[in-house]
């Protein structure tokens, strides 16, 4: 075994799949691992998109895929749900507990990742074709204090009435705010609760929910969100050890610790039950495809 081998993978105890999935099994679609999990239905994030955006002829041609957007001189990111319009827009729903670390500018950020990842790689690049951007964050909190239930940012020159549109769209939902729409009444209670659905408005959101309620994380079969539960209890670890290492350095530790242990030894897995390809693995964990045919064996 080598020695990399040797570091990476590690063990997963009963206690602590049985640990992680009474939390799964408690957590509403406002835990972003459970959202990530709903939002890979195309049916699922048209339902949502149609009621927020109000626009009941919109269609989602492609879900993407959840991974993070890296990049060698900027900090990576991992967007809760990504999909494609046939408006060619591309759609990025982020789902927000709390309040902390500028919710907003995280959208900004988010933004500016989703537009470079997705302009033209081109010689005769024209900022004319970087594609329109639609950012859509729910919030379990009111981020502007004012009661209404959707807010939606508009770019207007100061002292007119000019929009300057540079083609983002960015939408906060208040999912605490009193609302009498019944259908975004509805979708505010599936988001928020642990089994209200509504098969008769969010048919495909509903199905999709019940579906990710009854995972089992860390099964044989479903190894759904393991790697995410992993990352968290990493951070914990690193907290712990930053008050003697330093918390920097502890949170460092604890936060590589939990994507080795997630990340590793579901990518194995998802390959030997021929979910993923040895170049997919590879490329998610940004080694080759030897390194991870080693991994494997």
């Amino acid at each position: 075994m080598s020695d990399k081998k040797e570091n990476i993978e590690v063990t997963i105890k009963d206690s602590q799949l049985a640990k992680y999935n009474r939390i799964f099994k408690k957590s509403t679609l406002m835990d972003d691992m459970k959202f990530r999990l709903v939002c890979e239905s195309k049916g699922a994030i048209q339902e949502i998109l149609r009621v927020v955006l109000n626009d009941n002829k919109l269609v989602v041609v492609e879900s993407i895929k959840q991974k993070s957007i890296d990049s060698p001189i900027f900090h990576g990111v991992i967007l809760d749900c990504r999909c494609r319009l046939k408006t060619k827009e591309v759609v990025n729903i982020e789902v927000q507990i709390a309040s902390d670390d500028d919710p907003i500018k995280r959208m900004r950020y988010n933004e500016a990742m989703l537009t470079i990842e997705n302009s033209p790689k081109s010689k005769h690049f024209k900022y004319k074709n970087i594609p329109n951007v639609i950012l859509i964050m729910f919030c379990n909190f009111d981020i502007f204090k004012k009661g209404k239930a959707i807010y939606e940012i508009d770019r207007v020159v100061h002292n007119t009435k000019i929009i300057a549109n540079n083609g983002v769209r960015e939408v906060y939902i208040n999912l605490k705010a009193k609302v009498k729409d019944k259908k975004l009444k509805s979708l505010f209670k599936i988001l928020t609760t642990v089994n209200d659905i509504d098969n008769e408005v969010f048919p495909t959101l509903s199905k999709k929910k019940i579906e990710v309620n009854e995972m089992y994380i860390g099964g044989t079969e479903n190894m759904a969100g393991l790697d995410l539960m992993m990352y968290k209890d990493g951070i914990k670890v690193g907290r712990e050890e930053g008050k003697e290492e330093g918390m920097q350095q502890g949170m460092q530790k604890g936060m590589q610790q939990g994507m080795q242990q997630g990340m590793v030894k579901i990518l194995v897995r998802q390959f030997k039950d021929k979910k993923i390809s040895a170049k997919e693995g590879a490329e998610y964990l940004n080694i080759t495809v030897n390194e991870f045919l080693k991994l494997v064996n």
